[in-house]
């Protein structure tokens, strides 16, 4: 089951994110942290269902 196995291996973890765009998103939050643009802790948790 080569093929099988070489499937297996091609499947992209959606969890996985690269490198490039955890440095591009902790920028952007740095950027929007000094101008001032955050969000307070208890409208972070609006919409999310926790149970």
């Amino acid at each position: 089951m080569l093929v099988a196995e070489q499937a297996e291996a091609e499947e992209i973890d959606p969890d996985d994110t690269s490198v490039e765009e955890i440095k591009a998103s902790l920028i952007r939050a740095l950027q929007q942290a000094k101008t001032g643009q955050r969000l307070l802790l208890s409208q972070m948790w609006e919409g999310i269902d926790a149970e």
